[in-house]
């Protein structure tokens, strides 16, 4: 029996059997007759040469010398996460950049000939020309999309070798405003890692079929699955199928659709007769109601699928499976966030499409990317913004999974786009939202990454009225305040560190709050520095701040911005794992605003993410219990509980019940004890939860443990084992402050792929690595060979510790097989609603701009600035200093002010402070000159000559005119380095006479 007809009939056989005899679909005979599709995966054993060899895409084309790898697949995985971050949001730029080749040899049965074969591409960056046997077939640029051709016509049979060819270009402009047409092509935004670094499958099925939801080339839309009228007692369900009559006769067929609970049972059934022309493309639409449904909640993703049938003289030719979740939505402007008539707030992280992972890239195996998704799970996400291009197919099925609220980009830099740039970006979210319609998880759209003029905003609306004019899903675009044009399109205010909302009559979600800095490494002020502040570049950090600094200051963050506003829907901590985009700290190799670092090893902030928004009582304790003698220091508990009590050594140190920030209890200078220390959470007089952390002894052991697919490390050249290597006490406690360097041996059938150190330059891809906080973690890459593989880890003054891992086969036959990527099982969580809320005050639903000048405000930065009237001497000047205006010149007295935070004055943001103006008006900005004056006070402002002291700081006077409904954007105070004793600009105006 044939591979795939045999793979066919297990599939076949798995579905029949999971439900009762009596309401199958089809008889056992219908099943075992079926000629129906076969989806292979095409991502083992290509050819690839880091080079752009002349007539590469020609099938005689001799590739004998080239690489052999497997798919998803980077050429960057050797030259990142190895220099230190550049600062000033630029991201890594040292990568190798250019042209290179794919090449993928395959066969396919003469049984096959007469079928429709399909090549899908989940996505390639940058660019990609596909050929097949020769023939150029088409391009792809959007770097993020997935797109598919139709290869039938150029296909050969039976003996004959065919070589899909594929020449993928990663280059890119210096600056990403200049990188026309692709602006989000360039690290600022994502590190730049070229290759397939995503799926490839290819489909063989009838040529009556159903379509795939590929727009791109090939035009078509596969099926539109959604619920309307949705309660507890019914739900009705639409199913809208493209099928497509490729065979050269008229059609007259059967369309059955199972819906098929999560236990895998059909629980309904409904059938439809349509007849076809020869070459014609139709939508058969049906629609059937489920009573007593399953809702899809985030704290209870239950999911369906639909799973279409075509049946042609009673024998099954083709089938489809799609998601399907039914759930209500609403996002209120006063209440916040609904799902099914529930309350929820949302809370997650931003997260960047490409993943990166140090000493791996951007090229990922489904299951790793999923380990990131039960990271945040772990710790009480149920909200996740892709920044800025859209997350993987695998991601996005694991938001509907795990229960994740997804706001969806297409592709987008900073910027509104024109020309070449605009027409990418509108038909990528065309493609986009066509491919992931089905998904119960996306509840908004994300038109842009900067707002739009009202004819782009009226494209935007057209493709989502087009292609998924039944998803209710809400659209909106970061920053859409900087225009007026998007009060009349946007249904959701998506906002950046917003402290004031700018839309009073929308909802409002934050896509980027929390943008501060620290490596996983640093503990606190009163731990060894592990290559922190001792770092020879620590001046030229943007942020200097500890672990546990960090830790706590994602609570002030969360609480002080969303958590504590009743209205607000909640926002994406920016960003979930550190990653080589657009940092500010330089003594780092990453963008170190993770929760996780770049190999997904937790930081504190991890755990206090974890306390605040799990919903089952939490507790922790921020850091570790092992000082010097004779240190007294702060310790910061949070906990999501009404109380917490402190022990020592089972000595009470005290109390707390009334938390700062929502969930912060600080228990001030506790004197350090060699022992353990405690916490208790309390809820209604009874400790509900604890945590205890203790002093660990002298290092005497290395632990080798490791981490694979759920399926076991599969030999099919591109999955990945992890090993965390510890260093342990002789209780078998890690060592929290366990530094210094481990050397490896690996021996059998695999890559190494190393790990890295977050303050090294030029620490991947080595057989040896430091130890950072007691542990780090290294990924080995498989072969297509099986074997066994050893691992030896050395440290000096510890003993050797060893381990071997097995790869398991993958049968791979003439390029093909249908093993599918893995990823792990099955799961479906019920999660309680939260032990305890802090308490929210009351909102109170009204106008919230206080000012006719600057109307639209808003501030990114890291801290707070508001709007203030009537400016005059003995003013306060900032928000975070108690430093005043003295003599104010005449001309300014009686102004409209806006205070701003000192803090910020070495914070760069091109979109740092922002507002529409109200009126005809003068702009006045007071400028401190021993700090570079910005490009946007150069270019827009002149300099009145006039000065004004905020105490002994002397500040220039600049000024410039701005007419009503005029957008002002103004950027950062610098993005060089600034002096210590510097101040950052404030902005003044009055109306125009």
């Amino acid at each position: 029996m044939k591979l795939k007809h045999f793979f066919t009939l297990l599939i076949c056989l798995f579905v029949f059997l999971g439900c009762d005899f009596k309401d199958s679909l089809s008889s056992s005979n219908d099943i075992l007759n079926s000629d129906s599709r076969t989806k292979y995966n095409f991502n083992l054993d290509w050819k690839f040469i880091q080079e752009n060899p002349e007539n590469a895409e020609l099938a005689n084309f001799n590739d004998e010398s080239w690489s052999v790898i497997s798919c998803p697949h980077t050429f960057n995985d050797v030259d990142t996460f190895d220099d230190y971050s550049l600062g000033h949001h630029d991201g890594e730029e040292n990568q190798w950049r250019g042209t290179v080749w794919y090449r993928k040899h395959f066969k396919l049965p003469s049984s096959d000939k007469g079928k429709k074969v399909f090549i899908e591409f989940e996505s390639v960056r940058q660019i990609a020309d596909v050929y097949i046997n020769g023939i150029h077939i088409g391009q792809n640029q959007t770097g993020f999309i997935p797109f598919g051709f139709d290869l039938t016509p150029y296909i050969k049979y039976g003996d004959k070798d065919n070589v899909i060819a594929v020449k993928v270009n990663n280059d890119r402009g210096n600056h990403f405003r200049d990188n026309f047409p692709l602006v989000w092509n360039h690290e600022h935004w994502h590190p730049t890692h070229g290759g397939i670094y995503r799926n490839v499958f290819l489909h063989v099925m009838n040529p009556l079929h159903i379509t795939l939801p590929l727009y791109d080339n090939l035009k078509t839309v596969g099926t539109y699955v959604y619920a309307e009228n949705i309660s507890a007692e019914n739900a009705e369900i639409f199913i809208n199928t493209e099928i497509q009559n490729d065979t050269s006769v008229e059609k007259t067929i059967i369309l059955e659709a199972q819906i098929i609970d999560n236990d895998g049972e059909i629980v309904k059934k409904v059938t439809t007769k349509k007849t076809f022309g020869i070459g014609e493309k139709y939508i058969v639409s049906m629609n059937t109601n489920l009573t007593n449904p399953n809702l899809w909640y985030t704290r209870h993703p239950y999911m369906y699928k639909v799973l279409t049938v075509i049946k042609d003289n009673n024998k099954i030719v083709d089938t489809y499976e799609t998601p399907l979740g039914i759930r209500s939505f609403e996002f209120h402007k006063d209440k916040g966030f609904f799902n099914n008539g529930e309350y929820v707030k949302l809370h997650g992280w931003g997260q960047k499409p490409t993943n990166a992972w140090a000493g791996l890239g951007a090229a990922l195996p489904d299951w790793l990317r999923e380990h990131t998704f039960q990271l945040m799970d772990e710790a009480g996400g149920n909200f996740i913004r892709w920044g800025h291009c859209a997350g993987s197919p695998a991601e996005v099925t694991m938001g509907d999974k795990y229960g994740f609220v997804n706001l969806m980009p297409g592709v987008s830099g900073e910027s509104e786009d024109e020309g070449e740039t605009w027409d990418i970006r509108i038909a990528a979210f065309r493609d986009m939202i066509v491919y992931y319609r089905n998904h119960p998880s996306i509840l908004i759209w994300e038109g842009g990454n900067w707002a739009e003029s009202a004819a782009h905003y009226k494209e935007i609306l057209e493709v989502i009225n087009t292609f998924d004019p039944n998803g209710k899903r809400l659209m909106g675009n970061r920053r859409a305040d900087v225009k007026t044009d998007s009060e009349n399109y946007v249904s959701i205010e998506i906002g950046t560190e917003g402290w004031e909302r700018e839309y009073p009559n929308l909802p409002i979600i934050e896509s980027e709050y929390m943008r501060e800095e620290a490596p996983r490494r640093i503990w606190d002020k009163y731990s060894p520095d592990d290559n922190f502040f001792s770092h020879p570049n620590i001046k030229k950090n943007t942020y200097k701040i500890t672990s546990e600094e960090y830790a706590v200051r994602q609570v002030e963050h969360w609480w002080d911005k969303m958590g504590r506003k009743a209205y607000h829907v909640g926002g994406a901590n920016w960003i979930f794992s550190d990653g080589t985009h657009g940092g500010r700290s330089q003594t780092e190799v990453t963008r170190a605003s993770g929760e996780v670092d770049a190999v997904r090893l937790p930081k504190e902030a991890f755990y206090t993410t974890k306390a605040m928004w799990r919903p089952e009582p939490q507790v922790h304790i921020v850091g570790h219990w092992n000082y010097e003698e004779g240190t007294k220091k702060d310790i910061f508990v949070v906990s999501n509980t009404a109380a917490v009590k402190l022990y020592v050594n089972n000595n009470l140190i005290g109390e707390e019940n009334i938390p700062e920030s929502g969930y912060i209890y600080t228990f001030k200078d506790v004197e350090w004890e060699a022992g353990n220390i405690r916490a208790e959470g309390i809820i209604d007089d009874k400790v509900r939860t604890s945590q205890t952390k203790e002093t660990a002894g002298q290092p005497v052991a290395l632990k080798l443990t490791p981490i694979t697919g759920p399926k076991g490390w599969q030999a099919d050249g591109s999955d990945i084992a992890l090993l965390d290597i510890e260093v342990l006490d002789a209780a078998g406690r890690r060592c929290p402050l366990a530094t210094g360097r481990v050397n490896f041996t690996i021996e059998g059938p695999a890559i190494w792929r190393g790990g890295y150190n977050s303050g090294k330059e030029n620490s991947t891809n080595h057989l040896f690595l430091d130890i950072e906080a007691g542990i780090n973690r290294v990924a080995i890459r498989s072969l297509l060979k099986a074997g066994t593989v050893t691992i030896t880890a050395t440290k000096e003054g510890l003993p050797a510790s060893k381990i071997e891992l097995v790869s398991n086969s993958v049968a791979l036959i003439h390029g093909l097989t249908t093993q599918q990527p893995q990823v792990c099982d099955k799961v479906l969580v019920n999660e309680p609603m939260p032990a305890h809320t802090p308490e929210i005050p009351e909102y109170i639903p009204g106008e919230t701009n206080r000012s006719k000048l600057f109307t639209n405000f808003s501030y990114t930065g890291d801290g707070k600035a508001i709007l203030r009237t009537n400016m005059h001497w003995g003013k306060k000047a900032y928000t975070d200093m108690e430093k005043n205006y003295t003599v104010v010149p005449q001309y300014l007295r009686g102004a409209e002010y806006i205070r701003t935070p000192n803090s910020d004055k070495g914070y760069w943001a091109r979109d740092l402070l922002q507002f529409i103006a109200g009126t005809n008006m003068d702009i006045y900005v007071l400028h401190d000159d021993t700090v570079p004056r910005p490009q946007f006070l150069i270019e827009d402002f002149r300099d009145t000559g006039d000065d004004i002291n905020v105490e002994k700081v002397k500040m220039s006077i600049f000024y410039r005119k701005a007419v009503k409904g005029e957008s002002v954007i103004m950027a950062g105070n610098s993005d060089r380095d600034v002096s210590p004793n510097s101040r950052m600009y404030t902005v003044l105006a009055k109306k125009s006479k």
